[in-house]
């Protein structure tokens, strides 16, 4: 989306990412974001939200969102700079990930949409209200045994 993004929770945010490519090192600064933020807690919010402003996709989603659901059809998304002029941020919850993510939500007869390519507990910011910086950086390492804070 080339969007600035933020987590809810470390280090459970770091352990919960859509294809992660195997890092070893994460920085983290503690943030507080301004404005209206949608919550995306399930399908329904999902669906509601393509509904309202739809993208078509199909042609650059169809062959991939096939492997994974089985559906072939027409494919839309959100349109984010429609969603940006109603909202500031869009935050996925964990619990609307796990319920939503990588399936098939059908959006009306011949269209369906995927919550794809977005971490769980994670946070897009649509407009020039970024959050704000609340704390210091933190370095983060991921040894054998999982995440933990290094000073």
């Amino acid at each position: 989306m080339g969007l600035q993004q933020t987590v809810d929770r470390v280090p459970a945010a770091l352990d919960l990412v859509e294809d992660e490519m195997g890092w070893v090192d994460a920085w983290v600064t503690p943030v507080h974001g301004p404005g209206r933020t949608l919550e995306i807690t399930g399908a329904e919010d999902w669906i509601a939200l393509c509904r309202e402003h739809p993208l078509e996709v199909s042609a650059s989603r169809r062959g991939d969102w096939y492997q994974v659901t089985g559906r072939d059809g027409r494919w839309v998304v959100p349109d984010w700079e429609q969603v940006a002029q109603q909202w500031d941020a869009v935050h996925l919850t964990v619990a609307g990930y796990l319920q939503a993510a990588t399936r098939a939500l059908e959006v009306d007869a011949d269209t369906a949409s995927v919550i794809g390519g977005w971490d769980p507990g994670s946070t897009y910011w649509l407009t020039g209200d970024v959050p704000a910086v609340t704390g210091e950086v933190q370095r983060w390492r991921h040894p054998d045994e999982g995440w933990v804070h290094t000073p």
